[in-house]
């Protein structure tokens, strides 16, 4: 059944952020960002209070295809927090939060109603901000709200659809077809922005005989154009009759974001062009036959050259009001590509800033200067362009693809090319300090392992990373933080493990395991920031560095150096305040590679390592007995321990070992598991330490994913899972294994794990498996400890609620050892690229 008593507790998620701009928004109602990560909706709660733990809360599930849009509505009339989102899959969907909830309870998103597929992916989804409305929008009659508001969702195919949204309304009402909009030349569109120019019978500085039947709205698109397409029209009750009126150039490349703010002391629009020429273009929309004053007569140059300041005349609404649009300033200060410009207006003095990203790894912050009207950048975070690796769209970094501000202005967050963020928080003086953010894997996470006394986790992706988790001591619900990122590798990797408090052995797709050791810096950081102490702490070597077009993690002495000025970086060997920032994570926290171990001719599909951390084992992808084989290393001097072992025809999938290291498991895509048992007489030195003890072929009929032992207080016995969805217990019958029992399931099981002690219950002593399915779902299963040995009765303890679940099929499942007695933590990674640890109270 469902967890129901409150048993199973997220308590960390990590998940990067897709490479989108448009992906991603801040609430001003509920105060969460919202990102696509995947095919997934990623939910942060940037700070921590006394009920709640900061960061990633919950991953909506729904989108079929990768998440390219997202955008919440600002000002809905119950403050209610209303989500859309579009993706890959090319359909818009509605999200609504669900009230009420507890500050301790996970804030729960609830899909509304999704639209009919446009014919191509969506891009960006355009809504009205609350900057843009009028300054006593606010005001706005109960008649005017229950029609709901006006959204329009751009698609790949160069088309776009205006949607009336009244989430009040039933769900086949909620979302209403206005028109469909085709860009002429054809192009594809990258941003879309909306706002309204005028409102049917409301005060809002139009005359009384100038107002209309219907609300006024312009919406802007751009994209693989140098040029802005003005569209305006009305709105009715399910029509809308927008036309192209007017086209702006100036811009010399493809235009990347646009964003609108109403100007409080002249209602006029200010419209943002961001564009990959490295300049932001301002436009004011202006009402009236007459010019606005900025632009009338005037004729600016920059670089000895022109600017165009021609007026694009049109009339818009019934009364046929007349309305300009003329150019305004020219924002100069990018090396790269702008991908993203935002305004943001301040609800008290009405004062407009721009928030601009780029791709030269800036952020920065312009304003008007009070007396002159000139735009100037006020702020600018991120680092110099001139620092190895920040520039460019096209380089190691790859720069920032969005900025978003925070509902009250005071922080500003964005993303970079490894899906991390990045914050900045303001007191109000001007200064922005760096903050702690989230970050995670952009692929399928294909392991995790926790440290062999449960110190820290470990995980590693097909995103070709490794990333170290841990708990920090000063956080009020001492919550996981990334602390490390080991390896930045060239090949995706595919299978790691912790083989001592200080080393760990990957697998990547370039046929060998590498070791990494802890270098000195990590070590004193974990201690400082984790209480997590190291005996030999001043053998270690201090830091790692990776050669420019390097794969070895090379160990030095002294920091690597920085060329450029980047900004101050509190992530110092000595006197660590806080968990690495994102700019520090990509950089400054590389394990030294200790060892390089060859043998396997395919790509590595899985490492064991024995308890003790004296042996690993290893398998790759395999087609043939030759290749099928394991190969064994001592981890002392890193020989390997001859002859290979051979039992398998295909890929070995798992390698697990019994908790006394008696017994070996290996499970592969052949059907088959096979045990092998420890040597103990007449061992050559450098021979393998186990032989072949029973191949059962055909164990189960379809490929076996995993295998795990249960803790020897319940006697000798594994379980093994396969995509055949059953799950079977062996156990060992006088001198051979046999299958006891099987449990079956609605789908393919991808992974299981066994906690590594019993537990006792009011009920007895029991082992306990968490399995994990093909679509994300896992639960967890217990099986009583029979009086003499043996276990007995495997039924479902608790299943997880799918809110709380990954998307896609689970890679792997770690319990952490050494646990509390009432509770349990357990690690999964998923093919959705997060990384999750729930907590299990019994």
């Amino acid at each position: 059944m469902t967890d129901t008593r409150g048993r199973i507790h997220p308590r960390f998620v990590s998940i990067g952020a897709n490479r989108i701009p448009a992906a991603s928004d801040w609430d001003i109602n509920s105060g969460f960002i919202a990102y696509g990560a995947g095919n997934v909706i990623a939910l942060w709660r940037i700070d921590e209070t006394e009920k709640s733990s900061s960061g990633v809360f919950a991953t909506l599930k729904g989108h079929t295809d990768k998440v390219s849009a997202v955008r919440f509505l600002d000002g809905t009339p119950d403050s209610s927090s209303i989500l859309l989102s579009g993706g890959v899959d090319k359909v818009l969907r509605v999200w609504k939060l669900v009230k009420p909830f507890t500050a301790s309870d996970i804030p729960r998103y609830e899909l509304l109603v999704q639209s009919p597929p446009h014919d191509g992916s969506i891009v960006d989804i355009a809504v009205e901000r609350v900057g843009s409305k009028h300054s006593n929008g606010s005001s706005e009659d109960t008649e005017k709200k229950e029609n709901g508001t006006i959204i329009a969702s751009a698609s790949a195919d160069g088309s776009i659809k205006i949607w009336r949204l009244d989430a009040s309304k039933e769900e086949e009402k909620v979302l209403t077809h206005l028109q469909t909009l085709t860009t002429k030349p054809k192009y594809f569109p990258l941003s879309i922005a909306l706002a309204k120019l005028s409102s049917a019978n409301k005060k809002d500085g139009v005359e009384a005989g100038e107002r209309t039947e219907a609300d006024v709205w312009v919406l802007a698109i751009s994209g693989s154009s140098n040029s802005i397409q003005i569209f305006v029209g009305s709105t009715f009750e399910d029509k809308s009759d927008f036309a192209l009126s007017a086209t702006l150039t100036g811009h010399e490349n493809w235009i990347r974001s646009l964003s609108f703010v109403r100007e409080a002391s002249t209602d006029d629009l200010l419209l943002a062009t961001g564009s990959q020429d490295r300049y932001i273009r301002l436009w004011r929309v202006h009402r009236g036959t007459a010019l606005p004053a900025q632009s009338a007569g005037s004729k600016m140059m920059i670089m000895g050259q022109a600017l165009s300041n021609k007026a694009h005349r049109f009339s818009a609404g019934s009364g046929k009001q007349d309305y300009s649009i003329t150019f305004e300033a020219l924002l100069v200060g990018h090396e790269d590509w702008v991908y993203s410009a935002s305004f943001r207006k301040d609800t008290t003095d009405g004062k407009i800033k721009l928030l601009t990203a780029s791709a030269d790894n800036s952020l920065s912050i312009w304003e008007a200067d009070e007396t002159s009207g000139i735009w100037v950048c006020t702020a600018r975070m991120g680092e110099a362009s001139g620092m190895k690796g920040s520039s460019t769209a096209t380089g190691s970094t790859g720069g920032f693809w969005t900025g978003l501000w925070s509902p009250y202005g005071n922080n500003v967050v964005s993303f970079g090319k490894n899906g991390g963020w990045r914050r900045w928080n303001t007191s109000g003086e001007g200064e922005w300090v760096q903050k702690g953010a989230v970050a995670g894997h952009i692929r399928d996470v294909m392991g995790v392992s926790w440290e062999k006394e449960g110190k820290y986790l470990l995980s590693t992706s097909l995103d070709q990373s490794t990333r170290l988790y841990a708990r920090w001591k000063s956080s009020k619900h001492r919550s996981f933080y990334e602390f490390s990122r080991p390896q930045i590798h060239g090949y995706d990797i595919n299978s790691i493990v912790s083989i001592s408090p200080t080393r760990f052995v990957s697998g990547a797709d370039e046929k060998l395991m590498r070791v990494f050791g802890e270098p000195r810096g990590i070590a004193k950081m974990l201690e400082d920031l984790c209480g997590i102490q190291q005996a030999d702490i001043d053998s270690l070597p201090d830091v790692a560095s990776q050669p420019v077009l390097g794969l070895s993690n090379k160990a030095v002495n002294t920091a690597p150096e920085e060329n450029g000025e980047g900004e101050e970086n509190d992530q110092d060997a000595e006197g660590h305040a806080y968990p690495p920032f994102e700019d520090s994570l990509s950089r400054h926290t590389l394990w030294p590679e200790e060892e390089k171990l060859y043998g396997h001719g395919y790509e590595i599909s899985t490492i064991g390592c024995s308890n003790a951390g004296d042996v690993i084992a290893t398998a790759c992808k395999a087609s043939s007995i030759s290749h099928a084989v394991i190969r064994m290393f001592e981890t002392k001097t890193w020989r390997q321990l001859k002859p290979a072992l051979e039992a398998h025809s295909l890929t070995v999938n798992r390698i697990a070992f019994s908790r006394d290291d008696t017994y070996m498991l290996s499970v592969g895509r052949d059907r088959q598991w096979t045990v092998f048992e420890r040597v103990t007489e007449g061992l050559e030195e450098f021979g393998a330490p186990y032989k072949p003890m029973q191949v059962m072929a055909k164990a189960q009929t379809r490929v076996i994913f995993d295998g795990k032992w249960v803790p020897l207080e319940a006697g000798r016995a594994f379980v093994t899972a396969a995509r055949d969805k059953t799950v079977k217990v062996w156990e060992l019958q006088g001198k051979d294994w046999g299958c006891t029992e099987t449990v079956k399931f609605e789908e393919p099981i991808t992974a299981i794990d066994i906690l590594d002690r019993v537990i006792d219950l009011d009920e007895g002593q029991f082992v306990v498996l968490a399995v994990g399915l093909e679509s994300g779902a896992w639960s967890v299963y217990k099986a009583k400890v029979k009086e003499g040995g043996g276990i007995e009765g495997w039924g479902q303890w608790v299943e997880v609620d799918g809110y709380i679940a990954p998307a896609k099929a689970i890679t792997q499942i770690a319990w952490k050892p050494s646990g509390e007695d009432k509770t349990f933590e357990v690690a999964i990674s998923s093919e959705d690229s997060s990384v999750r640890i729930y907590e299990i109270q019994t």
